[in-house]
């Protein structure tokens, strides 16, 4: 029998499907929790804490605003000075990939090596790259805390596997106790310190989650978070990462407290992966029309780009899968994640082709081959960190096409770029 400590992936589905209809078969309970009523989901705050988040399906406006102030309060440290009359503005976004996130890490390191990693005005994270971005966002100063993050952390620094029985009674077939407990130790308050100072200088910091009771994705301000003189503000900003990264029925979801006239209720948040494994604000607002409302006398060149950073592979995995509920229920929810992740790509690229946005991608390569699949392996992840850090040194490889996407003008496929 595997251990404590085995691969996350095939039990914790196995034990997931196992749990989910044993538990359906007995009606088992549920936990206990203040739902906001549903006349009042769109309605409630949290107390002490004004405009740190948005609800991008639903209500975009407040979130246009939001950057249309970053535009209207940035200083230098927001752009590039290319030539005169030129400016460029560099974005940059982390996509999940649970441990896969080693690869980013090691990009991000290998590109300050590089030397030509710009400062990049905004930042944005989903699920492990939610946990990198903070780090991303401040800069090379701090590879040091995410090649420690990503290259000695084992499972059991992550989570427990419940017993199959507990399973019935409880929310996920892990406890990710152990997630919070890191998370803890690189989040500190110097660190939101640093993080409320690039805010004021008009960058920002977007991760995102999901809020299970409206079927909403939430995009949250860190940056707006770490502004705040709340005594709260960083519990909440801490809950917020680990909500991002907490795969529903695999790891519990978390509850944001949150209040209703003069009661208090909870929502419910996971993985923001359940919505989207990358995003842009590009996709959201138009960049460009705030960039020029905010400054209506400049009148030079403005250049944009985005970087991507896929945490996992784009392409293909060969495998022969053995009929039976384990195998196949693993290797479909594996492909649903993948091709999640590549619809992902596809629509950033389609929303920077609309507002003429350079878009670069990067991704493990084709020919990069799993020695385990356990998740949280160590000897994997430092794999996957000394390769994306000798790409980045040496000089990523960047795609500007989505997999498979044809430039129907040329008749070509990103293969030939």
């Amino acid at each position: 029998m595997p251990s404590g400590s085995q691969c996350v992936t095939r039990r914790a589905i196995t034990c997931a499907v196992a749990g989910l209809i044993i538990g359906s078969l007995l009606l088992t309970g549920c936990v206990t929790r203040h739902p906001v009523p549903l006349e009042a989901q769109d309605e409630p705050s949290i107390a002490g804490f004004a405009n740190i988040r948005y609800f991008p399906l639903t209500d975009v406006e407040p979130m246009r605003e939001a950057i249309r102030q970053s535009f209207l309060t940035e200083g230098p440290d927001s752009y590039e000075t290319l030539a005169p009359g030129w400016r460029r503005y560099n974005y940059l976004a982390i996509s999940g990939g649970g441990s896969d996130g080693a690869f980013g890490a090691g990009i991000l390191n290998g590109w300050s090596r590089k030397g030509n990693r710009p400062r990049f005005k905004v930042v944005t994270g989903v699920s492990t790259g939610a946990l990198i971005a903070p780090f991303a966002f401040l800069g090379s100063a701090h590879d040091p805390e995410i090649t420690e993050a990503y290259t000695t952390v084992h499972p059991d620094r992550i989570y427990s596997i419940r017993n199959l029985i507990s399973i019935l009674w409880e929310e996920s077939v892990a406890d990710n106790q152990p997630l919070k407990e890191l998370v803890n130790t690189y989040i500190t308050s110097d660190l939101l310190d640093e993080i409320a100072v690039e805010h004021a200088k008009g960058r920002r910091l977007y991760v995102a989650s999901t809020n299970m009771d409206r079927e909403e994705p939430v995009i949250w301000d860190l940056g707006a978070i770490a502004s705040s003189r709340d005594p709260q503000r960083l519990d909440l900003f801490r809950s917020v990462l680990v909500a991002s990264a907490s795969i529903p029925a695999i790891f519990p979801p978390t509850l944001v407290k949150v209040q209703f006239g003069d009661k208090q209720y909870d929502e419910l948040h996971c993985d923001g992966g359940v919505f989207f494994q990358s995003f842009f604000i590009g996709a959201i607002v138009d960049l460009r029309a705030l960039v020029r409302e905010a400054h209506p006398d400049y009148t030079g060149r403005l250049v944009q780009d985005l970087y991507v950073i896929r945490n996992g592979s784009t392409s293909p995995n060969k495998k022969q899968i053995n009929r039976g509920l384990r195998s196949i229920s693993e290797r479909a929810i594996a492909t649903m994640i993948k091709v999640s992740g590549i619809n992902d790509l596809y629509r950033l690229f389609l929303s920077t082709e609309h507002d003429n946005i350079g878009f670069y991608f990067v991704s493990l390569p084709a020919d990069y081959v799993m020695t385990t699949d356990e998740e949280f392996n160590k000897e994997e992840m430092n794999r996957q960190y000394q390769l994306g850090y000798k790409l980045g040194a040496e000089g990523i490889p960047w795609r500007r096409l989505p997999p498979g996407y044809v430039l129907k003008d040329q008749r070509t496929s990103i293969a030939a770029h």
